[in-house]
This record gives C-alpha cells, structure tokens and sequence, in this order.
C-alpha cells in the first residue's frame, strides 16, 4: 500500500488512512503509560473502531487514564488491563497464561514496554535488567500468546527497538557484562539490539506461517517515562547527543509503529526489517546484519526462560 508517510506523520494521520485494518481487530501494546507511545498508540487506535485493546504492564493502577480515554473515544472498545512484569519471567508466565486463557485471537501485539538508563543490575532471574525487561519478558510473553497471535488472518508482531541500537555488538555471550566495562548505553543498546534480532528471527521462523514480524524506532521523544531514571546531568548529556537529531512528539513517535502494525503489504514485502520514520530503513550497525546472531539470541533466550518454543 503506497504512502507519504514520513518523519512529521502521526499516529492519527496513519490510522486516518489505514482505518480498515483496525476495525474490528484486536490489538495488545505492552507498556501503556499515560503520556507515552503505547498510550498514544492505544488512542489512535480507538478511533478507528478495533474490536479490542489489551493494555499489559507493570503498573497498570496507572493506567485507569488511559481506559478511560480510549472509552472516551470509543465506549464499545474492549479495554482490558493485564499487570505483567516484564522483568521477572515466573510473572511474565503466568500473565502471558492468563491473558491466553481469556483472549482467543490477537490481531496485533505491539512489544512497545521498554527501559533506559539504569546502572548496572540484575532482575530478579539474575539478567542485566535492560536486556531481562527489553528483551527476555517480550520474548516470552510473545511466545506463550503465539497460539492466539497465530489464530489471526494476519498475525503481525510489531517490536520497539531504538536508534540506540547501534551500541550493541550482537555478541550476547556475556550479556551480564560480567567480563566487559558497562554504562547504560551498552546495557540498553544490547537490549534494543536484541529486539531487532527477535524481529529477524520470528520472520524467518514464522513467515511462511503468514506472521509479519517488524522493529520500528520511534525517534527521539522528550516528555516520557523512559528517561526517569537518568540524572539531569545524564539527560543534559543525551538531550545534547540528539540536538541534531528530529524531536517528536509522542503521537509522531507512535506512527512508525501503527504504519508496521496496520500496512500488510509492506509488511510481508520487508519482513523482519527495522523501520524509522515511518519507512523501512535498514541500519548502519554491523551488529544487526551478523547472520547467526537471531539464532543464537533465541537459543540463549529459550535458555534464560527455561523453556523451549517449537514452530
């Protein structure tokens, strides 16, 4: 499906144009939090008549604002909450278990929770928490609804990644940094290198199953949760890293991810790319084209969750 989208789209705009792929549809965004992406996303949605939207994370006495403004939008939306954890994989199973047993079909998941910034520690599993939450919570959550994702006409998995990615290597052998120097940017770029690798490798293993599997940077946002951690030194540094760069709003950062949600045809023509801007984009960073790493990072991922997936 041809479009002008680009970097100044918004997440209306692009729901405005592709409207009858959400009609009717059933969408789950993880990390829903009132003045973030997934909440703007959630909006943009609701006007276009979906049959339901899933809002899973880990506070979710938070997100009362967010239902009630999606109803706003549209009372005969299904809104349901789900509390998951994506840093602690005992209660990433069990919610992922829960929402399965009540949700027969999901159209969408949109893997959209993420964290940033923090000092070197571990989740409860022993994971160095960006790579436990960013990526082991969304790897077994996606796993274990598969079975209702699957069940779609045309199932589509959307993965947050960042620009930031390009501060991993792909090499996850010691994804701990137990043996390496750590600040926070090779924690979180590990982590948001590890979800395009996901992305890559749901394409390939599940393609020819007709799963559209896409990694989308949002861009850079100002205004979000996702900076709390940081210091204002840390957030001076960084606001002067992106100084060259586009800031957008939230509803512009949410559109790359309704454009890979909702355009079918330019998702089965790139399947398991990275988009940016609302276009498929590639990337520059070596770590990302290294062939055996999707498979490895699955491998590893299985093991870290104590729990093999067969397709």
């Amino acid at each position: 499906m041809g479009h002008s989208f680009g970097e100044d789209t918004t997440a209306d705009e692009v729901v405005s144009t592709l409207s009858e792929r959400v009609e009717g549809r059933t969408f789950l965004i993880t990390g829903p939090t009132p003045n973030g992406i997934g909440a703007a996303t959630a909006y943009a949605l609701a006007r276009a008549h979906p049959a339901a939207i899933l809002l899973a994370g880990r506070s979710p006495q938070k997100y009362g604002p967010v239902v009630e403004k999606i109803l706003d939008i549209d009372p005969n939306v299904d809104v349901r909450v789900y509390a998951v954890d994506l840093g602690d994989v005992l209660f990433t199973r069990e919610a992922a278990k829960k929402i399965l047993s009540e949700v027969d079909k999901i159209d969408v998941l949109i893997n959209n929770a993420g964290v940033m910034g923090l000092p070197l520690k571990k989740s409860v599993d022993g994971i160095e928490e960006h790579f436990a939450t960013n990526h082991v919570g969304h790897f077994l959550l996606t796993n274990i609804l598969m079975p209702a994702i699957l069940k779609s006409d045309e199932p589509t998995i959307v993965s947050l990644t960042s620009g930031g990615h390009r501060a991993g290597t792909g090499d996850y052998s010691d994804y701990n940094f137990g043996h390496h120097d750590y600040n926070w940017h090779l924690g979180y770029g590990q982590s948001k290198l590890a979800n395009i690798h996901f992305t890559q490798y749901l394409a390939k293993r599940l393609g020819p199953r007709g799963l559209v599997s896409l990694a989308v940077h949002p861009g850079v946002i100002w205004g979000t949760s996702l900076t709390s951690p940081l210091s204002g030194q840390q957030v001076a540094d960084l606001r002067a890293l992106t100084s060259s760069m586009k800031w957008k709003t939230v509803g512009q950062g949410a559109a790359t991810t309704l454009v890979a949600a909702l355009d079918r045809e330019l998702g089965v023509e790139n399947n398991g790319s990275y988009m940016a801007d609302c276009q498929v984009s590639g990337t520059k960073c070596d770590g990302a084209k290294l062939p055996e790493a999707p498979e490895k990072l699955w491998s590893l991922s299985e093991t870290l969750v104590k729990e093999r997936f067969t397709y």
